[in-house]
């Protein structure tokens, strides 16, 4: 017969090349990642050998045929009103389920396989017809089109006629679960790898090596006791903490060694120097390091590193190392369709997380689940921080997560004695630019305050000054919520103004953007009290690598509010902190520094007083800490595959939306409304044309033009935008991309602000 048993159509692949490049895949992750935990590699060969040969039928090779234009070669369809059925269910029909003697392996195969693609299930007399009467007439042409170990002799007997008989949820067996999860996910990773034309994983390129080059050539040190500590525990789970600019990156690679890894931030500035840090030819250059987050692609192009290869292998979580932000992780154990891939890539892996106590009690519930999920997998995480709460470790030993923890922290030291940086001084007042100008001694001044709305007000308050009222200093104003091509520029200047080495003037207005693993020094740090966490992170941004020699005059001036709370801390649940940890924190923070004038804080007294204050017994009535324990709760007991509910909708409130403001979108809608017809016709020449790395990269440069007049907001903004009627309209790209358009008003200066004003251009345009 004419048919070929097409896989594809763009690009045409036979079933046969098809299962061949998955098989060579599955050699290649064996040979990279031999010793993957909870993995049978018999099943997962024989899982990639069957899992796209129920696409030989009809129907499936009738669609594929008309999309590549052959509707002459089309095939007689037996049962035309009969829906096409996903070719998962189809392809266990074809298993030789006789030579597998263990029940367990079978089972855990033919769910592999029947899923392997998520659809909802067939009618059991459809899929027994399909499978007895259209597929069994192709079988002897596809055993002739592929020879390889594994046989296709006919259709096995199969439990057709009940499919829900096949075990979704988790069974009783445990090691079941585990390996359904390895093989599973794994055949999905290989899948998609294949699918792409790009190596399942990239061998990794001698992380040991480059980090003992970098202390030589770099540092001029030998690793620390801290990073000693690292590289003896290599194979523990680890909690450490330790001061600011001690090495604690340094530290975290030693231990991850030539493993697989992802080492997590909470912000995207964050991630974008780490990963600049680890790849640069000045610094580490390593080079098989990616960086992912949701603007992945706009940073590679930025960084002029950007190709097609390299782009999809940091998606498909190919790289040694990847840097990336945590909720491209954690929504597995939301435990939702094709979960389990990332789980079962993490089982081999590991994984940093830093900076973990500037999460909501939504993500460190979710972080606290995947540990326990990813350590049972066989997977290992290091937690690194400066500042541990009691009740987070109380919380891990509830779930039984195994982990080592030193007695004591790692302190900076300078000359063998922890090394002192800060002076800091309490005010019990509101933020004002009055004392912030008074400061004469000070070049570089590092402002942050805890929302985005008082940063803009404080910038416009300070630009309305001269430059003698400034004392010659350049006025800036950094925070999250700028589009995508203007906070670039200024995540590099602020980088700049950062280094010791600079000579400048100047006064960053900033928020928590710059709170953590953030590489800048500034002279003097002007901050809002939120919590004691964040207050010792954003210190660790002032005299990060510097000796305090005038113990007299604070470098650290903290406002507490007053009377009044400090921006953002209010008894609502859009509150910066949880208020009673802001209480528990200011109470704390006054009776160290009594007398309200210039103190010394040591490593230690910040230590002392994150585990003094921040214990579960101090905690157990807070809103926060009741939040955590609902949502680890029900995490905890949530089955696979359920429906969402309310309450991971709530959780769902974590991750951002994508948006493009509305005067941002009317100063560039030609470019734009070009640009989406530039796209249509990269995809109708998609259908006709094999060029698909050009078509590719031409669709990567549009979808990078319009990311750079997008920003980040909370979904709740979002569902916010639509009930004040600020939702304008989308852009729309191809199936999956898709950008809105909010009417919040925005400037280069200020970025984008959430206001009961409407957009200055809204009532200019039929637009609507």
């Amino acid at each position: 017969m004419p048919n070929l048993f097409l896989a594809k159509s763009n690009p045409q692949q036979t079933i046969a090349a098809h299962t061949i490049d998955l098989l060579n895949e599955f050699g290649r992750l064996k040979k990279i990642y031999p010793n993957i935990p909870n993995l049978d590699w018999s099943l997962l060969k024989m899982a990639c050998f069957y899992h796209d040969l129920g696409k030989m039928n009809t129907k499936f090779q009738n669609k594929i045929l008309k999309a590549i234009g052959k509707n002459d070669q089309l095939l007689k369809d037996q049962f035309p009103h009969m829906q096409e059925i996903n070719h998962g269910y189809l392809s266990c029909a074809l298993i030789s389920l006789k030579k597998i003697e263990n029940e367990r392996a079978r089972k855990v195969l033919t769910q592999a396989v029947f899923y392997h693609h998520t659809r909802l299930e067939p009618n059991g007399m459809d899929l027994s017809k399909i499978i007895k009467e259209d597929m069994y007439q192709y079988i002897d042409a596809l055993t002739r089109s592929i020879n390889q170990e594994f046989s296709v002799q006919g259709l096995e007997p199969f439990p057709i006629n009940s499919p829900s008989a096949f075990f979704r949820n988790y069974t009783d067996d445990r090691m079941a679960d585990k390996e359904y999860i390895m093989v599973k996910g794994l055949l999905n990773k290989i899948d998609h790898a294949a699918s792409a034309g790009i190596a399942v994983e990239q061998k990794p390129g001698g992380l040991k090596k480059h980090l003992k080059d970098y202390f030589n050539r770099v540092l001029h040190s030998h690793p620390n006791q801290l990073q000693d500590y690292m590289q003896a525990h290599r194979q523990d789970n680890n909690i450490i903490v330790a001061s600011t600019g001690i090495g604690k990156t340094e530290g975290a690679l030693l231990w991850l060694g030539e493993a697989k890894g992802f080492f997590t931030l909470p912000l995207r500035v964050s991630i974008n120097a780490i990963y600049q840090r680890i790849k640069g030819q000045d610094q580490l250059n390593y080079a098989a390091v990616g960086l992912l987050h949701s603007d992945t692609r706009h940073e590679y192009i930025e960084k002029n590193v950007y190709t097609t290869d390299y782009y999809e292998q940091t998606r498909q979580w190919s790289m040694p190392l990847t840097v990336c932000t945590l909720d491209q992780i954690l929504d597995f154990v939301f435990k939702e369709p094709g979960f389990e891939q990332k789980l079962a890539i993490l089982a081999y892996s590991k994984l940093i997380v830093d900076e973990i106590q500037m999460y909501s009690p939504k993500m460190l519930a979710c972080l606290l689940i995947a540990l326990k999920e990813i350590s049972e997998m066989g997977g290992k995480f290091t937690i690194m921080t400066a500042t541990l709460a009691p009740f987070v470790v109380d919380q891990l030993k509830a779930l039984a997560v195994p982990f080592k923890m030193p007695d004591l922290p790692f302190y900076k030291q300078e000359d063998g004695q922890p090394m002192i940086r800060h002076c800091i001084q309490v005010v019990d007042k509101p933020i004002s630019i009055e004392t912030i100008v008074q400061d004469h001694s000070a070049d570089k001044i590092l402002v942050i305050v805890n929302t985005v709305k008082r940063a803009q007000a404080l910038y416009q308050e300070l630009k309305k000054m001269n430059k003698q009222e400034l004392n010659n200093r350049e006025v800036h104003l950094f925070h999250s919520r700028f589009i995508k091509s203007d906070r670039s520029k200024l995540e590099e200047r602020i980088l700049n103004d950062g280094k010791l080495t600079t000579k400048s003037r100047c006064i960053w207005i900033t928020t928590q953007v710059v709170e953590a693993s953030v590489d800048i020094d500034f002279d003097a740090l002007y901050t809002e009290l939120s919590d004691l966490s964040s207050l010792f992170q954003r210190m660790g941004r002032t005299f990060r690598n510097r000796v305090l020699t005038d113990a007299t005059k604070a470098n650290v001036i903290i406002f507490t509010g007053g009377e009044d709370y400090p921006s953002g801390i209010n008894s609502g649940k859009r509150s910066v902190v949880d208020i009673d940890m802001f209480k528990l924190s200011k109470k704390a923070l006054i009776a160290f520094a009594t007398d309200c004038a210039p103190k010394i804080m040591t490593e230690s007294d910040k230590m002392r007083l994150i585990s003094e204050t921040y214990t579960t017994a101090n905690l157990r009535e807070s809103r926060y800490f009741k939040d955590l324990k609902e949502y680890i709760s029900h995490l905890k007991n949530k089955a696979p595959f359920e429906e969402e509910d309310h309450v991971v909708k709530n959780l769902r409130e974590i991750f951002n939306q994508t948006i493009i403001p509305y005067q941002v979108y009317r100063a560039h809608q030609t470019d734009v409304e070009t640009w989406e017809e530039q796209y249509k016709q990269t995809l109708h020449k998609g259908k006709m044309s094999e060029n698909r790395e050009t078509l590719m990269k031409a669709r990567m440069d549009i979808q990078n033009k319009i990311q750079d007049l997008t920003v980040d907001i909370p979904i709740y903004r979002c569902k916010e935008a639509v009930k004040l009627n600020r939702f304008v309209d989308d852009i729309k790209l191809g199936d999956y991309l898709l950008y809105k358009i909010i009417d919040f008003p925005y400037d280069e200066e200020q970025g984008l602000r959430f206001t009961k004003e409407m957009g200055k251009f809204r009532t200019e345009t039929n637009f609507l």
